[in-house]
């Protein structure tokens, strides 16, 4: 299923106090698949309600982050975990615990 993480980047000006939102995003496909039953227990998760995608950037080396947030099931979740699949040291998959 098409899937898009999305990020906000908050930055401060100091000099005149001004705050700043930026929004980038990380398109790609992903399916639900099975959670490591030990990251979920030290992340305090249950996986039926905090599911696992197996995420492909459409952007080599794009990875989402914790934080982030998806849409899944048209529900809004965030990124929990984050566990890259880069064998030269890039991206080429993600397994990502999403949470409500």
């Amino acid at each position: 299923m098409a899937t898009t993480f999305t990020r906000e980047t908050v930055t401060e000006t100091r000099s005149d106090a001004t705050i700043s939102v930026s929004e980038s995003t990380i398109v790609g496909v992903a399916v639900r698949t099975t959670g490591n039953a030990i990251k979920y227990r030290e992340l305090g998760l249950i996986e039926s309600e905090a599911p696992t995608l197996l995420f492909v950037p459409d952007t080599y080396g794009e990875t989402p982050q914790p934080g982030d947030t998806v849409i899944w099931n048209s529900l809004e979740y965030t990124a929990a975990d984050v566990d890259p699949l880069a064998p030269d040291g890039v991206t080429i998959e993600a397994k990502v615990i999403i949470k409500r």
